[in-house]
């Protein structure tokens, strides 16, 4: 449950600064971590955050068996990579579709248990 989220939100945050968005770039630099703002680092960093991202919405499905939620993310994750190669703005609608797709796996996560 906590990779989906993870996952999600590391993607987000690397496909954000492989999108060039200066608030993201910004608060980097601010908190030391401005040497990530290289491609050759955030190229492995988000294709690893997507994969935990991915795999973490995969064990929710195998849990719960809504498998909607796995295509909403792989949409998102899709969007991400698009946007970076042909379109920043794409990368918004990936992002929003990968963090969607992380709540709402959360949510029938807990559902379950508490019915259980």
């Amino acid at each position: 449950m906590k990779s989906s989220v993870f996952g999600s939100l590391g993607a987000t945050v690397a496909a954000l600064c492989c999108a060039g968005v200066p608030a993201v770039l910004g608060a980097l630099s601010a908190a030391g971590l401005g040497f990530l703002v290289n491609d050759l680092i955030l190229f492995p960093l988000l294709a690893l955050f997507l994969a935990l991202g991915l795999w973490g919405l995969w064990d929710g499905v195998r849990r719960h068996g809504l498998r909607a939620v796995l295509v909403l993310g792989g949409v998102g994750s899709l969007l991400m990579v698009a946007g970076i190669l042909l379109q920043p703005l794409i990368v918004y609608a990936g992002a929003a579709a990968m963090i969607a797709a992380s709540v709402w796996n959360v949510v029938v996560l807990r559902q379950m248990h508490r019915s259980a």
